[in-house]
């Protein structure tokens, strides 16, 4: 299943009133322009529309896009989605990317996002290994007793199979699973490449690395095979053998910055890229979800066994003297963000474990390899359009989504500006409940010349 297109509103989603929507300073994707802009029937346009309008005067604020972000597992049922949702809305982010999750609890909410007044979600379902593979343990092990069994009850060992995880060994399993992977409409298909280098080892030696994924020749099959059916892939890797594996294998999306797990200076070196890997990555147009902070609430960082999903579902902090070594080691994370930056590799916001994705995008803030303009765009334009390619959004255009942000200062020329939210649109849908600056309404009747 692709996202919605472009052509109309997502499927079930009700459209807003009518609004002018004044004295706004919008982003045109290089810097802030004063302009009027209308809302009708839940999209952008510059010519009033006939009937009833409200009037909302936006008195000089700056107006970008919502945020979006490409990697994280907390969309994930009900017995969450409120507060995760509220959590996205009131940081601004309007669109999420979940790269794995339990396909039973994904269905059970689909009706409930990628509505006006929730935020908007895209799925993979079960994620694609092999035997004994990450994210296997994860799930079997940990998540099942610390996460799942808490909000739905006992479940038996084994029950994730084919639900969050599907073990893919030859290419008549993938065959023969086809049916599997695509039940339930992913919209989506996620592979684990894991220490791919280690695959002429052998996964019996004892040598061997202690996580494992998909041997890497079945990685351009599974690629070859969703691409027929329309469906894009996304690739977890953890080293740059892997990065190079998944490129090379024709993947259209990197879950992760290699370096962002990393445990010891072995580690650090096995993840560093050379201007040959973000060359091909250009070239083949590759994105790359960042995920900076992914690795840095790792509770595997003190427990080797006990690997955070991606990062995701992080139970409990990582040993402090731990982290600082990690951070000794952490620079290959930093050297290959701006080699990919600098290369042009097309960069998106994730940050795996995060509450939202603004973590991420005030960490690489941090990093200071980037400067103000280029983190809005990728996390205004680059990210949305990247969860939903199909859809009018990430920037103010005819014809586009009636969603933006309306922030109190000029986040171009101060970047924690993107944290002074006053107003949230959605689809021509106001949030003011999420609001703290008051009303912004004045209702007259409007008719077109």
């Amino acid at each position: 299943m692709s996202p919605s297109s472009g052509s109309s509103l997502p499927t079930g989603q009700s459209e807003g009133g009518q609004y002018a929507f004044i004295n706004g300073r919008w982003f045109d994707g290089q810097e802030f322009q004063s302009a009027t802009w209308y809302s009708a029937q839940g999209r952008l346009t510059r010519t009033s529309p006939p009937g009833r309008i409200e009037t909302v005067d936006l008195a000089g604020l700056f107006i970008v896009p919502p945020f979006g972000e490409a990697h994280n597992h907390n969309v994930e049922g009900p017995w969450n989605l409120q507060t995760v949702s509220q959590r996205y809305l009131t940081d601004g982010v309007f669109y999420v990317k979940n790269p794995n999750n339990v396909r039973d609890f994904a269905l059970q909410i689909r009706s409930a996002v990628n509505r006006p007044t929730s935020i908007d979600a895209t799925f993979a379902h079960a994620g694609l290994t092999g035997n004994g593979g990450h994210p296997i343990a994860l799930y079997e092990d940990v998540l099942r007793v610390s996460r799942y069994e808490p909000v739905i009850g006992t479940i038996e060992r084994g029950w994730f199979e084919n639900r969050a995880y599907i073990v893919i060994e030859t290419e008549a399993d993938l065959d023969a699973k086809w049916s599997l992977i695509t039940s339930g409409r992913p919209d989506f298909v996620k592979v684990y490449v894991v220490h791919s280098e280690d695959e002429d080892v052998g996964r019996e030696a004892p040598q061997r690395r202690s996580r494992t994924g998909l041997h890497p020749r079945l990685v351009p099959l599974i690629v070859a095979k969703a691409h027929a059916a329309g469906l894009q892939v996304t690739a977890h890797v953890e080293t740059a053998a892997d990065f190079r594996h998944a490129v090379r294998a024709g993947v259209d999306e990197i879950a992760h910055v290699p370096g962002w797990l990393v445990k010891s200076p072995t580690d650090a070196e096995r993840a560093r890229l050379t201007d040959d890997d973000a060359r091909v990555a250009v070239e083949r147009r590759v994105r790359v979800v960042t995920t900076a902070v992914a690795g840095r609430a790792m509770p595997s960082m003190a427990a080797p066994h006990s690997h955070g999903h991606d990062g995701a579902h992080a139970a409990e902090p990582a040993d402090p003297h731990t982290t600082t070594k990690v951070e000794s080691w952490g620079h290959v994370l930093r050297d290959n963000l701006n080699l990919l930056h600098h290369a042009g590799v097309h960069l998106l916001v994730g940050s795996d474990h995060a509450d939202t994705s603004l973590a991420e995008i005030m960490h690489l803030h941090s990093f200071h390899l980037f400067d103000n303009l280029a983190l809005l765009k990728m996390w205004c334009e680059a990210t949305p359009a990247a969860i939903f390619p199909d859809r009018r959004i990430g920037r103010f255009e005819e014809g586009y989504e009636a969603s933006f942000l309306a922030l109190a200062g000029n986040p171009v020329e101060d970047f924690n500006q993107v944290q002074a939210i006053r107003h949230r649109f959605k689809q021509g849908v106001p949030l003011e409940h999420l609001d703290r600056s008051g009303p912004v309404f004045s209702e007259r009747e409007h008719r077109a010349h």
